[in-house]
């Protein structure tokens, strides 16, 4: 688990392990292994022996993002790591502090376009999904930001509350208690529908931002070289699992979409994550200082 305890993923590991292990009859340990962008805890599983013992639960995009921020990266996912299967989808929304004059995206636009450089946009740092966010906001309506960045979402929030930032993006679970005590407030969504916990917001599209935030998923992966009979295993397990009402009812709840796939559909998708933030990185030229 490379983030810290009672994060998202970290949760959703620990649920998803305890049902497998009953499925497997096997016994299963968490072991968080956080910082540098997953970096750390994903390197962990590379240098494991390619037993079936040890498997990797991230945040997908971290796979395509670090190749190519962190020169020279200890492991290349695409040799080192194999899939198993998707875990979650995680949308993540648009979110401004109360104090900011505008309840919707055009007009947060047009108000942070009149103070360029002015508005700050809070970030996990240089690399993470809500700093991507930030710079496709800033490629496709020209508003330019002032980022502030962060070592994660945890961070940001507090920061938020305080007025020190105006603007960010995340997972609705976290900020949805501030959202409700007016604190804080949802923009837009980057998802192709609305989600059940927050039907009212629309989706980025609908607001009128085109295809402007990214969401990302929950992912498990093993090492490259695991006998196939295990990940087959594994993969199984993990659809039954996540299939399960009390499941599926805990991550709506927090505006997750627990859903399993084939290892070839995960790899299909990271391909796409790929091509996208490969000419995002490119045009925007983001580099870590």
């Amino acid at each position: 688990m490379p983030y810290p305890p009672g994060t998202g993923p970290d949760v959703m590991a620990r649920l998803v392990t305890e049902g497998v292990g009953k499925e497997l009859h096997a016994t299963f340990v968490v072991e968080n292994k956080p910082g540098a962008n997953a970096i750390i805890g994903t390197h962990e599983v590379v240098k494991s022996p390619a037993d079936g013992y040890t498997f990797l639960l991230v945040d997908r995009l971290t796979l395509t993002v670090n190749p190519l921020l962190y020169q020279p990266l200890p492991y290349d996912p695409k040799r080192d790591l194999v899939s198993v299967s998707n875990i979650a989808h995680v949308n993540l929304y648009l979110v401004v502090n109360a104090q900011v004059p505008a309840n919707d995206f055009k007009s947060f636009v047009a108000y942070a376009k009149t103070r360029p450089g002015e508005v700050s946009f809070g970030t996990g740092g240089v690399g993470s999904v809500m700093h991507l966010n930030m710079e496709l906001l800033e490629a496709g309506t020209g508003v330019q930001f002032l980022h502030v960045p962060y070592k994660a979402l945890a961070e940001v929030i507090p920061a938020m509350l305080g007025n020190q930032v105006q603007a960010t993006s995340g997972g609705v679970e976290a900020m949805l208690p501030h959202v409700q005590k007016g604190s804080l407030k949802l923009l837009a969504v980057g998802a192709s529908a609305r989600a059940a916990v927050a039907p009212t917001v629309p989706t980025i599209t609908e607001a009128g931002g085109s295809d402007m935030l990214l969401s990302t998923a929950y992912t498990f992966h093993a090492k490259a070289g695991t006998p196939p009979e295990i990940l087959a295993r594994m993969n199984a397990a993990v659809a039954k699992v996540l299939s399960q009402p009390d499941l599926q009812a805990w991550a709506t709840a927090r505006g997750l979409r627990a859903v399993a796939s084939k290892p070839l559909e995960l790899d299909a998708q990271i391909a796409i994550d790929g091509e996208r933030i490969g000419r995002l990185v490119r045009e925007r030229g983001i580099k870590v200082q």
